[in-house]
């Protein structure tokens, strides 16, 4: 059962307190460098100087040290951007207003610091959102089909040209969609459709590009009728009985249908060619626009590195870049041996790149697959191996303990620190043990070593023979989850893993009350980014069936508000200047049509809605989104 809330009126923000400034820093790919935010209050440098905006008359949620609840908030612009001046009661912000400070009267309506995405694939959603459709929705395999007609219908490619999609989840649909079915609306257009994580569906025209032709069993590559040696249990091609003519003969074969899991997505050897540059720029604008719309301010991109960098700093340079890319993980690192990963790093001569709207900063691991993918590295095997697999199924891993701290030590040497990808119990252990190893060595020389590493997605740290709760909360190491996997796959996830370690995936109760800190994020493209759906997710617990996944796993709003905005600032070396609504801290801010906060904890089924009532956000003082008709 969710804690009764206090009535918010009666919480008061404490005095203002002053902060530690950080140590300048060198702007991305220019020479300017950074001042600290300026201390807090009346009391600050600024002696006397009025504040530019005051929002007054509302529901402040700090996200403080005491989740204080303030009535209004100020803030000036200066040389190195927004400066929250005063957060209180009414009457002590507003006397604070001079002749030229804009006011705005809330009229009741809540406010939370700006939310951050701690794990968001961002490049792709512009290109998603011009080129593509949707898959991650589709309840049917007749809703895929269609998509993909409405798709055709709205591109109206020229034959040969590629379309593309992403999202779909064979677990959702009564059965699994084939290139038949696809091929009726794009007869003269390759297609290729990814899967939520580790998948890819192709049509017939696509195969075509490859030299297959189902009429000419010469064509047929050694996997077209049997899976290869190498297949592993989440490698798989889907296979359909079909009455064909081959070699001028009629004949009754089982061929693919175009679906491929895993590994064997290797085996689709022809690809759309990436976006070009103006178009990759035009996906920054608009997903940095679609981002402010749902109220988020700031992400991490964990899988961009230099590859992406360009084109985030083109769009920042061009004024196309509306919030802050927090840090963009280099990587990602599988198996490459150690000496390659040292000299890749070698030739990186800089590390920490960046300033507030931009940073080039962290590594990006893997350890293992998925549990959607049946790829997980578990301790008890997946349930139903008998008839899936016929041999009991533990996942698998990449390498071995001793591999992975090879691999990592001289990134982190550098001054890299490492996100690792672990799903299952047995990727989290290794994950925590390596990083102990590291922990130890470093501190062993820097005992107030700053080390802000995390287990991304962390599934299942609890399982009986492998619990890793105190040692995650000994070493602060950081679990960055992605509780929107529960509402979007918590069925396959519980038909893979059984409704009992699905009870206990990503258990944030266990991880608070065990002193871990979490950092909340979408993984979009696994997910739809909305921040909301995570959010109704960490309080319910529950999927798009309506089915209920340890519901003693819920947390409390404030504690899930703090996931995604002050924990995930933490993660990033930035909590110092954003992540809570506190003097010195810039303006990163979102207003919602809300009266009040804990409405979304009494009544959560309202927070899926939530999209349609951000009214306006704020990145650096200055809106990003305004709602047609609220004034400010």
């Amino acid at each position: 059962m969710r804690a009764s809330r206090p009535d918010p009126s009666a919480r008061r923000p404490e005095p203002c307190l002053p902060r530690k400034r950080p140590d300048p820093t060198a702007a991305f790919f220019a020479g300017v460098l950074l001042l600290g935010a300026a201390a807090c209050g009346e009391g600050t440098s600024t002696g006397a100087v009025s504040p530019d905006r005051i929002l007054h008359n509302g529901q402040v949620v700090t996200v403080d040290d005491d989740f204080s609840i303030a009535q209004a908030i100020a803030w000036r612009q200066g040389p190195n951007g927004s400066e929250i001046m005063r957060v209180g009661d009414e009457e002590e912000v507003l006397a604070l207003a001079g002749p030229d400070t804009r006011v705005t009267d809330l009229e009741g309506r809540v406010v939370l610091p700006g939310l951050i995405d701690s794990h968001l694939h961002f490049s792709q959603l512009g290109i998603e959102a011009e080129f593509e459709n949707d898959l991650r929705y589709a309840m049917s395999t007749g809703e895929i089909v269609q998509l993909v007609a409405d798709l055709m219908e709205r591109l109206d490619p020229e034959p040969g040209e590629w379309v593309t999609s992403r999202g779909w989840d064979e677990h959702k649909y009564e059965r699994p969609f084939t290139r038949w079915q696809i091929d009726e609306h794009t007869p003269d257009n390759p297609v290729r459709l990814g899967r939520v994580y580790r998948g890819v569906a192709v049509n017939t025209a696509a195969f075509r590009l490859m030299g297959i032709d189902d009429s000419d069993s010469s064509t047929w590559p050694d996997w077209w009728l049997q899976d290869l040696d190498w297949f592993n249990y989440e490698d798989k091609v889907f296979r359909e009985m079909r009455t064909l003519t081959v070699d001028g003969q009629t004949r009754e074969v089982e061929v693919p249908t175009g679906m491929f899991l895993g590994n064997a997505v290797r085996l689709v050897t022809v690809n759309p060619s990436q976006r070009d540059y103006e178009a990759r720029i035009r996906a920054i604008d608009y997903g940095s626009r679609e981002m402010t719309r749902l109220g988020v301010t700031a992400i991490v991109d964990p899988g961009g590195g230099g590859q992406v960098m360009r084109a985030y700093q083109e769009a920042r340079d061009r004024g196309m870049l509306h919030f802050r890319i927090l840090q963009v993980y280099e990587g990602m690192f599988n198996t490459q041996s150690p000496e390659e990963i040292d000299a890749h790093f070698a030739s990186l001569p800089f590390n920490n790149l960046g300033d507030r709207f931009l940073r080039w900063r962290g590594t990006k691991w893997q350890i293992d697959g998925g549990a959607g993918t049946r790829s997980s590295w578990v301790s008890q095997p997946f349930v139903n191996w008998e008839t899936i697999e016929g041999e009991p199924n533990y996942g698998y891993h990449w390498v071995e303990d001793d591999l992975r701290e090879a691999q990592l030590r001289p990134t982190v040497d550098r001054g890299w620190e490492p996100h690792i990808h672990s799903t299952g119990d047995l990727g989290m252990k290794q994950t925590v043990d390596v990083f102990a190893k590291l922990m130890d060595s470093i501190r062993a020389e820097d005992p107030d070593a700053d080390l802000r590493w995390s287990v991304i997605h962390a599934y299942l740290p609890m399982e009986a023979e492998t619990n890793m709760l105190d040692k995650m909360a000994e070493y602060g190491i950081i679990a960055a989850v992605n509780p929107s996997f529960i509402y979007h796959q918590g069925r396959s996830f519980s038909a893979n893993l059984s409704p009992g370690r699905m009870a206990r995936l990503k258990p944030l109760r266990s991880y608070l009350d065990a002193g871990v800190r979490i950092a909340v994020g979408s993984d979009y493209g696994t997910s739809p980014y909305s921040p909301w759906i995570g959010l109704f997710a960490m309080l319910t617990r529950t999927d798009l069936w309506g089915g209920e996944h340890g519901a003693e796993q819920t947390i409390t709003l404030e504690e899930a508000l703090r996931g995604m905005t002050i924990d995930n600032a933490y993660l990033t070396y930035s909590d110092d200047w954003t992540g809570s609504l506190e003097p010195g801290k810039v303006a990163d801010l979102v207003v919602l049509d809300l009266g009040d906060v804990w409405e979304l904890e009494r009544e959560p089924d309202g927070i899926l809605g939530m999209a349609d009532r951000v009214l306006l956000t704020l990145v650096d003082g200055n809106p990003a989104f305004r709602r047609a008709g609220f004034e400010f």
